[in-house]
């Protein structure tokens, strides 16, 4: 099934009939030219039905994502977060996938664990994860940043935190491109979906009756001996939750990691930062506004409702395009800039309200160690060809960048 068949020209086309699901706008790198007219002219956007994929309602303002995230009543996760009724857990109904107190509950179970004072035991490990890449990178010269950096920082830093045994950090990488890497016209291998899951399942499985005879220092042992209202956590729910962690965990700092070197590079901006390193702080947290490395969440309308003036029906799909946001002039000062000083910063990269990205802290630790071990080698990491952007609208990810060491 081919999606590329609209108009490839949009200042000549009605917003209104622009169609979110022709990913074009994506991997041509104009999504953002495509946002800015929708939040124009049409920012509670009707996006059709077509042949590829159905019809949903596209938020694309501030203030309209923000409140949209904060009403779970209204418009609920229950139904899928993605645009298309697939999930990366299957049958399984994970914490990503629900509402109200049952999602409050399960999220208490790990929350604690996840803050930012909890990261600090971790930097070290972060921090030897970030020089073996590294050290990889400078002996190659030059390379794919996606393959060589971007996809396996998340994955094994998540390998150790989660408790997974070093030796087997590749086989999570493997895992989490397979359950995330669904064809965005449709077009799914349910059976090898189905293999990578119960794979993934298997092996923590038996990682779930290992912590629990004996419980070691790691995520693993804290949700296979927590509980839910004095209850311990059914193996549905563990799976579910280990699915999810291993799939968001690496999307956020895969994308970030791949985006903010672009855009380092594109804005001329190592040397500024290298010359004040006060500036890493902030400018990671312009990474994540001027990348959006999740672009976007489904929601569901619960019941009729009104946004911005546009009548939405009982079990119509919206979308919260948390990009879009993170471009809106209404909030942010000269948006389309990547301002290293930026503040305040308040974009929406993780989320808001009661589905408020659970390894925000981890994801920053991660990011700010790779880009402060970049500035403490003296290089940097040049543009060495044009950046490809990933065919997908629900993440800003790029599948390759190709770079060089140089030196600062």
């Amino acid at each position: 099934m081919t999606i590329d068949s609209a108009p490839a020209d949009r200042a000549t086309t009605d917003p209104r009939d622009i169609d979110l699901m022709d990913l074009r706008a994506f991997t041509e790198d104009r999504d953002m030219a495509v946002f800015r007219e929708l939040r124009e002219h049409d920012p509670v956007h009707w996006n059709a039905p077509s042949e590829r994929g159905p019809g949903f309602w596209a938020l694309t303002t501030y203030a309209d994502v923000k409140a949209a995230a904060s009403d779970t009543d209204r418009l609920t996760a229950a139904e899928g977060t993605q645009i298309l009724d697939r999930k990366v857990e299957g049958a399984l109904q994970s914490l990503h996938n629900m509402d109200g107190q049952e999602h409050v509950a399960l999220r208490r179970v790990t929350i604690p664990h996840l803050r930012a004072v909890k990261i600090q035991r971790w930097m070290a490990m972060i921090e030897e994860s970030v020089t073996l890449l590294l050290d990889d990178a400078e002996r190659l010269g030059s390379f794919d940043l996606v393959e060589t950096v971007s996809a396996r920082l998340p994955m094994l830093v998540l390998s150790r935190v989660l408790g997974v045994p070093a030796a087997d950090a590749p086989r999570m990488v493997d895992w989490t491109n397979r359950l995330t890497s669904s064809d965005p016209d449709g077009v799914v291998d349910a059976a090898a979906l189905a293999e990578a899951r119960d794979e993934l399942m298997g092996y923590f499985q038996h990682l779930t009756d290992t912590r629990r005879a004996d419980p070691q220092d790691d995520l693993i042992s804290v949700m296979a001996n927590g509980a839910v209202r004095g209850e311990p956590l059914t193996w549905n729910q563990l799976a579910a939750y280990y699915i999810l962690l291993v799939a968001a965990g690496n999307e956020t700092t895969r994308h970030l990691v791949s985006g903010g070197t672009v855009a380092l590079d594109e804005h001329d901006a190592w040397g500024r930062l290298a010359a004040d390193r006060s500036l890493l702080a902030p400018t990671v947290e312009e990474m994540f506004r001027h990348v959006s490395p999740v672009a976007a969440m489904r929601r569901t309308a619960t019941m009729d409702l009104s946004i911005g003036g546009r009548d939405i029906t009982a079990g119509e799909k919206v979308v919260l395009w948390f990009s879009a946001a993170n471009r809106d002039p209404a909030m942010f000062e000269d948006p389309e800039t990547f301002r290293l000083d930026r503040t305040p910063n308040e974009h929406l990269s993780f989320g808001w309200g009661a589905h408020f990205c659970l390894g925000s802290h981890l994801a920053r630790a991660e990011v700010r160690s790779f880009f402060r071990a970049v500035l403490d080698r003296g290089i940097r990491l040049s543009l060495d060809g044009a950046p490809e952007r990933l065919r997908v609208n629900l993440f800003r990810g790029w599948d390759r960048v190709p770079v060089r060491v140089v030196g600062a």
